[in-house]
């Protein structure tokens, strides 16, 4: 399966995600004046992705249901 995120004239870039079947893609869609390299974007999603894995891996379940927990407070203790 394929997809492209709808673009205009002026969206200079354009990112999709979609799940589907147990599986997750990703595509990115730039204006190559004002994105020559769209691949150094795609590049950042496994180490980013990884990051988020390892922040969940460690927070507590509890921590991670509660809708009042902040989880800009929870990441700043994880990657400090």
């Amino acid at each position: 399966m394929m997809f492209w995120v709808p673009q205009s004239g002026d969206i200079g870039l354009g990112v999709s995600i979609l799940s589907y079947n147990g599986s997750v893609q990703f595509s990115v869609i730039a204006d190559s004046r004002l994105c020559p390299d769209p691949g150094a974007i795609i590049a950042g999603f496994a180490p980013e992705f990884e990051r988020l894995v390892l922040m969940l891996s460690m927070t507590p379940r509890d921590y991670a249901l509660d809708p009042a927990a902040d989880p800009e407070d929870w990441a700043a203790r994880l990657f400090a």
